[in-house]
């Protein structure tokens, strides 16, 4: 392999997006640098005033079919891969009379402008590169002698290095680019699978080809802790057109691993809370991926004290999800106490200029999750990876009572708030959900992470409810599994619980049911679990 500089003096250029091209044309041609171009892209260095020649001067024929044929050819994929060291590559060359290009230009179709977005078959078919892989990957091939720019974003340091070599790139920076060009055209190639795949393959099951669009969005400071690496990916695992990645994140200092892992939790149980009561003020705050907090009222700012009052103490450096635009009022009751992250779909101009006291909380500017998404969620495990679809939340026609005595209609109504409640729990997840006086749907207490569920009821859950002083037997306990035995009940009973909601099918629901009735709990079964992990 020789790493000599290299020399540019024939350019290839064809480009869908022309930003920055014109700085970039007027220094090849500075250089003498013989400009070849095609259709559109061609025009558009003629109006500035440049010399260019015309791609079929190269190929021998004219551009035909609407723009689908013009670089492909023989003389542009040789002028792109003969071996400029190999004499007999050098010798049939000569022969088959094939100038050199030693730089490409080339930037593709944008067939990701168009995917997922329901445009028509036929125009997300005109919308697929054929003639712009072709010469990518053969420069990049031979970036011994070739350079490649597929990205606006490599403009900059190219002409940096063109300038300081007066006119020629080294061996490095050829390989580097050859890298990124092959890394841009596996993720629009995997683009176009994953998107014919699930537009047209009668026979596909979402998760099939995952990570087939992956891009990599940036280097975090580090992991779950200061000693391990981590970075953050964007990639295509659902439909829709919102997403946590792509947040506008408005002030704050850098997010880590653990923020966007908890901002996602927040974001979630949030927007899944706010789905089911779409006329009402959601907030949610989330420590270590459980949910804190939870509140649902009519008023905003109210819906956040009650959701920091479910847990001050954990509250304390949260991550905090709104519903709704937050307001002056809610900026400075955050502004006074220590907080991660907060996320919302948008921030009053009198909330900012109170969060921009403190320029470290970080604040994400995120619509509500789009309800029942059609999304897949990934984890590693060594040497592979688990893949499985959301757990999206069931509606209460579900819900089956089970036991002689009936749930009063204030314990229905909390019923959907708690199963999203708990649904957010790691497991074994237990929620006390509560409506107070004035109608706001709260999370008095939750247990979550325990080995056994009797530790989450009796240890977490019942002592987070009994610090606020509320009546245990006005909650509606919820539960992410079935109770395996009756002693859950007698749990129940002894710490005064009236009524439980539970997924059912244990082979002793008998025996729980039958408690249930000695004891005049009212008990109802969703059929569905909700374990987190």
């Amino acid at each position: 392999m020789h790493t000599h500089l290299q020399p540019i003096k024939r350019a290839l250029i064809s480009v869908t997006d022309k930003s920055h091209l014109g700085e970039l044309v007027q220094l090849l041609h500075d250089h003498e640098v013989e400009l070849i171009s095609t259709g559109g892209t061609k025009k558009f260095i003629e109006d500035l005033g440049l010399p260019v020649t015309g791609i079929e001067k190269v190929t021998g024929n004219p551009e035909a079919f609407g723009g689908r044929m013009k670089s492909i050819s023989f003389p542009v994929s040789s002028a792109l891969l003969f071996r400029r060291h190999h004499e007999q590559d050098q010798a049939e060359a000569r022969e088959l009379q094939i100038t050199p290009i030693d730089l490409v230009v080339c930037n593709l179709y944008p067939f990701d402008k168009y995917a997922g977005k329901n445009a028509e078959e036929n125009v997300l078919i005109e919308n697929i590169d054929i003639g712009g892989p072709l010469m990518l990957r053969a420069s990049a091939k031979n970036y011994e002698s070739v350079t490649v720019l597929s990205g606006i974003q490599d403009y900059e340091e190219f002409m940096a290095v063109f300038k300081e070599n007066n006119g020629s790139i080294n061996f490095k920076m050829r390989r580097q680019l050859a890298i990124k060009t092959f890394t841009r055209v596996a993720e629009y190639d995997c683009l176009i699978a994953q998107e014919l795949n699930e537009r047209f393959n009668e026979d596909y099951v979402q998760g099939d080809l995952p990570f087939l669009s992956v891009t990599s969005k940036e280097t975090l400071r580090y992991g779950e802790n200061p000693h391990q690496w981590a970075k953050i990916f964007k990639i295509k695992n659902t439909d829709a057109k919102t997403t946590l990645v792509d947040a506008e994140v408005l002030q704050g200092k850098e997010l880590s691993y653990n923020n966007w892992m908890d901002a996602d939790a927040a974001w979630r149980v949030m927007s899944d809370t706010a789905n089911m009561f779409s006329s009402k003020k959601v907030v949610s705050i989330i420590k270590h991926a459980n949910p804190c907090g939870l509140a649902v009222s009519e008023n905003l700012f109210e819906s956040l004290q009650e959701a920091w009052n479910g847990d001050t103490v954990s509250s304390f450096g949260g991550i905090i999800a709104f519903s709704h635009t937050v307001e002056k009022d809610s900026a400075e009751f955050l502004n006074e106490r220590f907080i991660e992250v907060v996320i919302a779909p948008d921030y009053s101009e009198e909330a900012l200029k109170v969060f921009a006291k403190k320029k470290n909380v970080r604040l994400l500017k995120s619509p509500v999750r789009e309800k029942n998404q059609s999304e897949f969620m990934v984890k590693s495990i060594s040497g592979g990876l688990l893949m499985q679809n959301e757990d999206e939340c069931r509606e209460k026609e579900n819900l089956k009572c089970v036991t002689k005595a009936k749930m009063e209609n204030v314990a229905l109504e909390l019923a959907d708030f708690g199963i999203i409640a708990c649904k957010h729990l790691k497991s074994n997840g237990i929620a006390l959900v509560y409506q107070t006086p004035e109608g706001r749907l709260t999370l008095a207490g939750a247990g979550m992470g325990q080995p056994n569920r009797l530790d989450s009821l009796r240890l977490l859950a019942k002592v987070r409810a009994d610090q606020k002083n509320l009546p245990l037997d006005k909650m509606v306990l919820i539960s992410d599994a079935f109770f395996p035995f009756a002693d859950s009940i007698d749990v129940c009973h002894e710490v005064g619980i009236k009524s439980i909601i539970q997924p059912g099918g244990s082979i002793r629901d008998d025996e729980v049911i039958e408690a249930c009735n000695k004891y005049g709990i009212s008990m109802m079964t969703t059929g569905t679990r909700h374990f987190r992990h």
